[in-house]
């Protein structure tokens, strides 16, 4: 059966700089990456092909190298200087020759990179086994899909909606969902997470999924007024966001861990369980992105 070790058997092919500390954060952590690399590997191969292990590696790599970059700049300029929307939108967003490795880069770095191991314990543990039972989960900026599909994954009993902007996004995402068992619970669409319709009757979604959003906004705070719309009075919500974290369609910059918290606050939304991870700077060849942190956060109203 396909599991973990294809994407580290991908790396030494594909990506051999940063095979070493990828393999190295998977075996220290490898209960908890294997819950997110062995239906991700099975679902992968069903969907792709074995090519795509190799396809994942280099978009990884890809990724990792871009990211660096973009640090490194940031750190002698001491601002983000991200392109016009516009030119995201078109460049990055509707282009497949982007998104797709770009989508493989954004699972992986998951159990790839030690600042992100707390992130996904904290999604497993204090998010998807905390839902109320046949929950209704929405995901918002869906991506690549997979967070929707491993809370359908771990939770048999949930029904997930998760909604993108990037078609080439949702493409990976549905293609994925259709190789898994959990189609039938699970549903993607290109749609604008932050033009869901605010007239209905709200309260409609006892999970929220904002992962990595707030900060490809220009300004996060429509989307915490959307969370807290559509959250029900007993829901929940998965926040995460980087902190002074440069690429090239991070428009917004979080300096401090309480910026995201006191814009929740602001719309009712309270945090009961958080964690904030700094990445040390380390050069490209680690596999590292250099000086940024992230902040994760689960919130209710």
């Amino acid at each position: 059966m396909t599991d973990a070790n294809a994407f580290l058997r991908g790396l030494d092919a594909k990506a051999k700089t940063f095979a070493p500390a990828a393999r190295a954060t998977v075996q220290a952590n490898r209960e908890l990456c294997s819950w997110l690399l062995d239906p991700l590997a099975r679902w992968a191969e069903a969907a792709y092909g074995g090519r795509a292990f190799e396809d994942a590696a280099r978009g990884y790599a890809k990724y990792c190298m871009g990211v660096w970059k973009s640090q490194q700049m940031y750190e002698k300029s001491g601002r983000y200087t991200p392109e016009s929307m516009p030119e995201l939108v078109s460049e990055v967003y509707e282009d497949e020759g982007y998104m797709v490795p770009y989508m493989w880069a954004a699972i992986l770095i998951y159990p790839f990179w030690p600042s992100m191991i707390n992130h996904i314990a904290l999604y497993r543990d204090d998010f998807i086994k905390a839902l109320k039972p046949n929950a209704k989960v929405l995901e918002l900026a869906s991506g690549h899909g997979v967070m929707g599909l491993l809370a359908a994954e771990t939770r048999p009993d949930i029904h997930v909606d998760g909604f993108d902007i990037s078609p080439p996004a949702v493409a990976v995402s549905n293609k994925l969902r259709g190789v898994s068992e959990h189609k039938s619970r699970v549903n993607f669409e290109v749609k604008n997470a932050l033009k869901l319709d605010m007239k209905e009757s709200g309260g409609t979604y006892q999970g929220i999924i904002a992962a990595m959003l707030a900060e490809h906004l220009m300004d996060p705070k429509p989307l915490f007024e959307v969370i807290a719309h559509h959250l029900a009075d007993d829901g929940i919500v998965f926040f995460s966001t980087a902190l002074e974290s440069a690429q090239r369609d991070h428009t917004y910059e979080f300096h401090r861990e309480s910026d995201p918290l006191k814009m929740a606050e602001e719309v009712g939304l309270r945090a009961f369980r958080r964690t904030t991870t700094a990445a040390l700077h380390r050069a490209c060849a680690r596999g590292e992105s250099g000086g940024a942190a992230a902040g994760r956060a689960v919130f209710g109203s």
